[in-house]
């Protein structure tokens, strides 16, 4: 019973994220006298009403620490964009991005002109600086800050959110190049803690790709460092499209590998040494070993929020070992899952926690209900048989973690990867015994300078890694679209297969029909007919064809991918700008667009006084871009002017039966602190 509590402490913290308006801090109080009135009644009481309040007060706890979490990480973010501003500031870390651009993470110290409330954290993208930069320099950039990213469409991932949650305030851009300056304060003691441990980032980073070919050592580096900006386009998209692209970030696989592998190594050292191994517990000393191990990875891969999740579960399985427990069964997946929650439960909402736990728990599920029907061999096996059984075994992993994870890669990134399990059963070995092994030891020859052979035959298995990722990707087929998903849909889906994974008695099959039901749910999704983007760079219409056309063929290339991914539209995003058929009709005045064909659904977009006056009285949608503070159009059923983009955000409106039904980001995301409620 006790398994079931990270899932309702999930469902808590969800039910506050799913809230409009930020809650008060009275939950809190109530949830931990809650707590402590069931663990006195638990103690006296054996009841079934008391096991369904300890459901609920779960529930409650899981609310009540995302209300405290939230009210911890509080700070000041922007409302509005800024004149370009001289931004002095120290850099927490340093990311190199695409297109030759590089993304800085900088404590602020001052701005000029000086903000009335000032972010302590802001993100700024940069394309060159005058000198070499490294975590731990101060620096001044000349920079426009902007606030927080708001989802492109209703519904989509609030990026906003994630950064809020990460303590930053603001986001910028800037085009002049970053000089370096003298300190103008002392570094506080973390602060040189986390520069020197960024800049024995930055050199290993640095030394991996020396010892690589340009194609190979950044792909390496995200191996090893958590590096990823400078793989090249073509290898993430084979990667992406070969469901190969877990292996680039950081996660559960390279923890494990790192941590276990040094543990296992270890273990084969002391047995070695009969005269220790016989007189000591070196199974224990060596999961202690390996713990400082997984924390040293931990701290060299950039200690991002997934690898510490990553590093929880590890460590929780490791300790396991220390105290004579199994390392991997559904309670320490549990205990894994509850210690990040109470640390972090906005995690809940993560792809990557979500993803990552589905895995490993749908994984343990059909181990443990496989190894309890399994015969024992009369015989042991021959040499073939073991490795038929071995292959078998990395397939069945393959297309169980696959199957777990399919519902929210559609929902997430309304993407699915047909042949991946052909590609893991594929790489995995390679990652397992080639390239993870091959790095880590290159880790720990790095200091004596003997790096390169391990590195070589790391870069031998990313070649090869890579070689797979594009064969694949280039079947016929590799890769489906996927229509939105609602919420409801993929928390029916995640419900069921808690269900299924944690009961072992025959009502575990229950769970089937929330999995089928939530499956069947995104049939019956209706699709917006209309999207503007919040800053009117495009707008998309839905054409007689069923398909989604964009007004513009060169702005909002960003919202418009994500619009076409979340219809469901496999096109490339260039053919789709491409496509000038059944979409807009336009001149200079402005353009017109008719919705699924339908001459009497018209959306009218003016830039232009004479055609906004010409186009009022025929349009349904008018989007008034004419700058004016107000419109005088009153005929159509909507009329969206900048003024109400900046207001309200993106907007997303569909036709039923002549009525316009419209619904925008700032209504969806309600009155929260990531959604712009601190001043400037």
């Amino acid at each position: 019973r006790g398994l079931f509590v990270p899932a309702l402490m999930g469902a808590g913290a969800g039910l506050y994220f799913a809230l409009s308006f930020e809650p008060a801090l009275w939950p809190v109080v109530f949830a931990m006298l809650s707590i402590a009135i069931w663990f006195v009644l638990s103690r006296r009481i054996d009841a079934v009403w008391l096991t369904i309040a300890g459901g609920g007060v779960a529930v409650c706890a899981g609310f009540a620490l995302a209300t405290l979490r939230t009210a911890t990480v509080e700070h000041v973010t922007l409302i509005s964009e800024t004149r370009t501003l001289q931004i002095t500031g120290r850099v927490v870390s340093l990311e190199p991005a695409n297109r030759g651009r590089t993304r800085l993470l900088l404590d602020l110290f001052e701005t000029r002109p000086s903000l009335r409330r000032m972010p302590s954290r802001v993100r700024v993208s940069i394309n060159r600086s005058e000198s070499a930069l490294t975590a731990g320099d101060w620096v001044v950039v000349r920079a426009t800050l902007r606030p927080l990213p708001a989802p492109v469409v209703p519904g989509s991932f609030d990026f906003g959110r994630k950064l809020w949650f990460d303590g930053v305030g603001a986001v910028g851009f800037s085009l002049a190049p970053v000089r370096r300056i003298e300190a103008p304060r002392e570094a506080r003691a973390m602060e040189s803690v986390q520069g020197t441990i960024e800049r024995f980032r930055r050199a290993v980073s640095e030394r991996i790709m020396a010892a690589m070919s340009p194609r190979a050592g950044p792909i390496g580096a995200a191996f090893l460092t958590g590096e990823r900006g400078l793989i090249s386009d073509e290898d993430n998209e084979a990667m992406r499209d070969s469901s190969l692209a877990h292996l680039l970030s950081i996660s559960g696989l390279h923890m494990a590998l790192a941590g276990f592998g040094f543990f296992a190594a270890l273990r084969f050292v002391f047995a070695l040494v009969p005269a220790v191994v016989l007189r000591f517990p070196v199974k224990k000393w060596a999961a202690g070993a390996a713990l400082i191990a997984s924390l040293a990875y931990l701290l060299l891969s950039g200690a991002s929020v997934p690898t510490q999740r990553s590093f929880v579960m590890v460590a929780v399985a490791l300790i396991a070992i220390i105290f004579d427990r199994s390392a991997l069964n559904m309670r320490v997946l549990a205990i894994s899952a509850f210690a990040i929650l109470v640390l972090t439960p906005e995690a809940w909402m993560d792809p990557s926690f979500q993803m990552s736990f589905a895995a490993v728990m749908a994984l343990i599920a059909v181990y443990e209900w496989w190894n309890a029907r399994r015969v024992p061999d009369a015989e042991p096996p021959g040499p073939v048989w073991r490795a038929v059984r071995l292959i078998g075994a990395a397939a069945a992993t393959s297309f169980v973690a696959g199957l777990a994870t399919a519902p929210f890669a559609a929902f997430h990134f309304n993407r699915f990867a047909d042949y991946g399990v052909a590609a893991n059963v594929i790489v995995t070995p390679i990652v397992s015994f080639v390239i993870m092994p091959a790095g880590v030891l290159g880790l720990l020859l790095m200091p004596f300078g003997l790096e390169g052979l391990p590195l070589a035959i790391m870069e031998k298995g990313i070649d090869a890694m890579l070689a797979v990722a594009h064969w694949v990707a280039s079947w016929p087929g590799s890769t489906q679209a996927v229509g939105t998903w609602p919420i409801k849909a993929l928390a029916l889906v995640a419900a069921g297969g808690i269900w299924m994974a944690l009961w072992r008695s025959a009502w575990r099959w229950f769970g089937a029909g929330a999995i089928a039901v939530g499956m069947a749910l995104p049939l019956f999704v209706a699709t917006p007919d209309v999207i503007v983007a919040a800053d009117a760079a495009n707008v998309a219409i839905r054409g007689a064809d069923g398909r989604l056309h964009l007004l513009s063929p060169r702005r909002g290339r960003f919202d418009a991918e994500i619009w076409l991914r979340r219809d469901g539209d496999d096109r490339d995003l260039t053919e789709a700008m491409k496509d000038a058929t059944g979409g807009f009709a336009c001149d200079a005045a402005g353009c017109l667009g008719a919705i699924r064909g339908d001459e009497h659904a018209i959306v009218a977009v003016a830039r232009s006084v004479e055609a906004l006056s010409e186009d009022c009285a025929s349009a349904l949608v008018m989007i008034d871009l004419t700058r004016g503070s107000a419109s005088t159009c009153v005929g159509p059923q909507l009329v969206v002017t900048q003024k109400v983009l900046a207001q309200e955000g993106a907007m997303a409106m569909r036709l039923s039966e002549g009525s316009l039904i419209w619904e925008t980001v700032a209504r969806e995301r309600g009155d929260r602190p990531w959604a712009g409620s601190a001043g400037q």
